[in-house]
């Protein structure tokens, strides 16, 4: 752009000021977000919304938790509160196996659960007479 007057190099002038006005609201607006972002709170939030919003991952916990829920609640059940180190062993090596068996086939065990469950927990009809 040639300029060939004071007239133009003023409106070139305020043109180029609103220019630069308009650069640094962006730029101060891009810190915020950036600084904003860092802080720590704002970094455990977006990494836990992505955990919680890929199903996933959702999967793997539901099924790793019900693997160690029923491996402890087994070895608790076969070792009790005292016992010797073999049945300790015992315990522990059951506890591992149905970990295992609950992470490789979490689906039919998932499903027994449910199953128990519901058995357990349902109303009973009452007959009337």
């Amino acid at each position: 752009m040639e300029i060939n007057n004071v007239k133009e190099l003023r409106a070139s002038i305020r043109q180029l000021e609103e220019q630069t006005e308009e650069q640094k609201e962006k730029l101060v607006k891009q810190f915020h977000d950036t600084y904003n972002s860092m802080k720590p709170i704002n970094i455990l939030k977006n990494s836990l919304n992505k955990v919680v919003h890929s199903p996933d991952v959702v999967e793997k916990i539901v099924n790793t938790g019900m693997g160690v829920g029923l491996s402890l609640l087994t070895n608790r059940l076969v070792i009790g509160k005292s016992a010797g180190v073999a049945r300790k062993l015992f315990g522990t090596a059951m506890e591992l196996g149905l970990a295992n068996i609950v992470a490789r086939k979490a689906a039919p065990v998932k499903l027994g659960a449910l199953n128990i469950l519901s058995k357990i927990f349902r109303k009973k009809s009452k007959t009337v007479s």
